[in-house]
């Protein structure tokens, strides 16, 4: 697919880094008109659509297919061809620059400091979380159905006993807040813990600039707000299974505690930016 890389975008259209610190639920979101991001993706979307109609099209044409099939092995015996120059010397494809040891030292550096958010307490009860969600929707796949719906727009649920319209229509909100967040709190958590190792290395780098770290635990503080009280009102609505809910609600409260202790400023950072 040929997509348009050079598409020009008026920079006065758009709040500058405005996707940094978003949960990329552009559906809910009132920031869309002014983000690069989703007028990008919108672009690619069509762009996709139309490759589509391409291929539809281009599938009537079997004798065309015969002949890139061939192309494709030719080029696949050339590549074996080449395979042990590639193994001995790859100089001719990339550009060893002067500066790779310093990359590769930076490199090093930060999957040093993303591997230690990752053994960070809270990382792990993050993980922990992710894992105890997806384990209690396997557990019940065969009595809660759950699947977004691209006719209607909507995430239908279907839970034995819930037959009220309004009731199930809520029940079916809190499951696809669950299910949007409850891996990415785990993400946010460790960008955020990345980003401030980084920021008290360097802070004079990084000096002038919204902290990355109490964007990142800013955005996670909203998935869990959003989580506890998703899984709250699940619990109410499933009282023969509400003990099986109690642990997502005290993990998700323990993560809330431990970014206002570790991220106390997290709470005033605004995104987007007010305009001057």
């Amino acid at each position: 697919m040929k997509t348009d890389d050079h598409k020009e975008f008026s920079e006065g259209d758009f709040i500058p880094g405005i996707y940094n610190y978003c949960n990329r639920w552009c559906e809910r979101c009132i920031y869309t008109r002014k983000c690069r991001t989703f007028a990008m993706e919108k672009d690619i979307r069509r762009e996709i659509e139309e490759e589509k109609r391409r291929e539809k099209s281009m599938e009537e044409n079997k004798s065309f297919w015969d002949q890139v099939n061939k192309t494709i092995e030719e080029a696949a015996e050339l590549i074996d061809e080449e395979i042990p120059l590639i193994k001995n010397d790859n100089s001719f494809l990339f550009d060893q620059g002067e500066d790779d040891e310093d990359a590769k030292e930076a490199m090093k550096d930060h999957e040093k400091k993303r591997e230690k958010a990752k053994n960070q307490p809270m990382s792990k009860v993050a993980l922990q979380y992710e894992k105890a969600v997806h384990k209690w929707f396997e557990e019940r796949k065969d009595i809660l159905k759950h699947a977004y719906n691209p006719e209607t727009e909507a995430f239908d649920v279907s839970y034995p006993g819930i037959t009220d319209e309004l009731e199930l229509k809520q029940f079916a909100e809190s499951v696809e807040v669950v299910q949007w967040y409850h891996i990415q709190i785990w993400i946010k958590i460790n960008r955020a813990l990345s980003s401030s190792y980084e920021e008290q290395e360097d802070g004079d780098m990084f000096e002038g600039f919204p902290k990355d770290s109490d964007g990142s635990a800013m955005v996670a503080s909203i998935g869990i707000d959003s989580s506890i009280g998703a899984w709250s009102s699940i619990k109410n609505k499933l009282v023969s299974d509400s003990e099986s809910v109690k642990p997502m609600i005290r993990m998700l409260l323990w993560l809330k505690m431990e970014i206002e202790r570790l991220f106390p400023t997290a709470k005033d950072f605004i995104w987007p930016p007010k305009s001057k």
